[in-house]
């Protein structure tokens, strides 16, 4: 898997797991979820165990069931002959085969005796129709016994099956009987398990959806259908296939069954001839979701909810399922930066200091890492603080302790500003005032300077977790406004 794509290891492993032990099988998402991005990298990581043929019956909607039948198997043949090299002259295709090589080889001649016996005139027709099936079983005759073993003298039998009906679902013509020798061979030449995938139901017009998938359940052995078979072992199909997977948002048709067939209709009874368990659920979103929040590089207990807005924001400009791949690399393109590309910088704090001393903040702090994050994502500051500010003191709270250190340039922001800072040296404290009340605010700091003339301090930390013990200074970091001027002010940093 490609290093700038988000992982799904985990995920391919517990699907591999569910495809081992079921024959029939479904796989579940939602439209947009990546279930196709999913399906290529489980092809990719189980090509030495599996070989996937995939068919995509969504045109099959405007054809007659009897059609849909014949368009299945051309599907699956070609489907067969992109994905494996076969020798078609094996002669263990026997009559079916040869047959098809005649129509192949002498097709021309064919269509020219067709031709003339439909211009023939109508006096003429039952005679020149004899002369010409004559002709032609004698010409086919030649071409079996010159290929192999002439099977001629059974000939009349073998074309009394093509007197059933096209489409029956008992139906087994020699192209049939070519797709299930096809399988085998394969399997045995491969020592690989063959899957006939079934792409994209939940792009097929609701009311046509069970009318396909009827016919596709028509593909099992009805004389191998039986409860305990489906229970506990693999039912034969037609094709030989190892197992089948269907593709489709499960709880979706779950819906449209209900809608057509009532709320009491037994979905669950109809839904098990297609899948021996439980569908398996799967979304990228949730993948990608996790990731993106394992990514953030903020402490995920004390900052849970800014780290969730955040991953639900992002998500919000991923939802075209068309980009998904494009998406991805850009996230993790993102977040494989060590820095963000922020501007490293020291500005002077508005702590009132003492003679020959000197406070300030670095511009490379988690304040300017979450504007680098809504900038890279083009989610504004408004959008970030209308998602998280909710009116509820836990979020405020949260984003008062997160900003940290940078309040500390908040009174020189703020003409009217309500609040001071004064750093105490014992302690390592900085007080914030507001009239004639304040409180004690730990924090650490370091010497960046060595100058005897004047010594400068980096604040490196400041806890907040006072200010919203005390409601005197609870109502001044409560304000959606201080929150977006402060943003604004470090946005110009990164």
């Amino acid at each position: 898997m490609n290093e700038d794509i988000i992982p799904i290891d985990s995920e391919i492993t517990t699907f591999t797991d569910y495809l081992d032990h079921n024959c029939r099988c479904i796989l579940s998402a939602r439209f947009g979820d990546g279930k196709s991005f999913f399906l290529n990298e489980v092809k990719k990581t189980l090509s030495d165990k599996y070989i996937f043929l995939t068919i995509y019956p969504v045109n099959y909607q405007v054809a007659e069931n009897k059609d849909i039948f014949e368009y299945i198997k051309r599907d699956i043949l070609l489907q067969i002959l992109m994905t494996s090299e076969i020798e078609l002259s094996d002669e263990k295709y026997n009559f079916p085969l040869r047959l098809w090589g005649f129509l192949s080889q002498k097709g021309k001649d064919l269509l020219s005796d067709i031709i003339a016996l439909v211009t023939s005139s109508l006096a003429n027709i039952p005679q020149t129709g004899m002369t010409i099936l004559r002709d032609n079983i004698a010409k086919f005759k030649n071409f079996s016994k010159n290929i192999n073993k002439s099977e001629s003298d059974s000939i009349e039998s073998y074309l009394d099956e093509f007197t059933k009906q096209k489409g029956s679902i008992y139906e087994f013509d020699p192209i049939s009987q070519i797709i299930h020798q096809l399988i085998t061979d394969i399997k045995q030449k491969e020592h690989k398990q063959i899957v006939l995938v079934i792409e994209d139901m939940d792009r097929i017009d609701p009311a046509h959806i069970f009318r396909i998938l009827n016919v596709f359940s028509a593909y099992w052995d009805i004389q191998d259908y039986s409860e305990q078979k489906l229970a506990y072992g693999n039912p034969q199909n037609k094709y030989n296939f190892d197992k089948i997977l269907l593709v489709c948002h499960f709880q979706n048709v779950r819906n449209i069954f209900h809608h057509f067939y009532g709320d009491k209709t037994d979905f669950t009874g109809y839904i098990h001839k297609f899948s021996s368990s439980t569908p398996y659920e799967y979304s990228l979103r949730e993948v990608v979701e996790e990731w993106l929040l394992n990514k953030m590089p903020f402490n995920k207990d004390i900052f849970s909810e800014i780290c969730r807005v955040l991953v639900t924001l992002i998500m919000r400009k991923y939802e075209n399922s068309e980009m998904i791949i494009t998406n991805l690399r850009h996230m993790t393109s993102f977040f494989a930066q060590s820095d963000y590309n922020i501007k490293n910088e020291i500005i002077p704090s508005a702590i009132s200091w003492l003679v020959n001393v000197n406070y300030c903040i670095s511009t490379s702090n988690q304040v300017t890492q979450l504007l680098c994050i809504l900038r890279n994502f083009q989610i504004s500051i408004d959008d970030f603080l209308d998602c998280l500010l909710r009116d509820q003191e836990v979020l405020y709270r949260q984003l008062c302790l997160f900003i940290g250190q940078c309040w500390l340039i908040y009174p020189a922001l703020e003409i009217n500003s309500v609040i001071t800072f004064s750093y105490v040296d014992r302690g390592n404290f900085i007080t914030c005032e507001r009239g004639n009340k304040y409180i004690p605010l730990q924090c650490s700091a370091k010497k960046i300077s060595s100058n005897p003339f004047e010594a400068q301090y980096e604040i490196e930390y400041m806890q907040m977790d006072n200010i919203f013990r005390n409601p005197d200074f609870q109502s001044v970091f409560k304000s959606k406004q201080c929150y977006s001027t402060i943003l604004s002010f470090f946005n110009q940093y990164h």
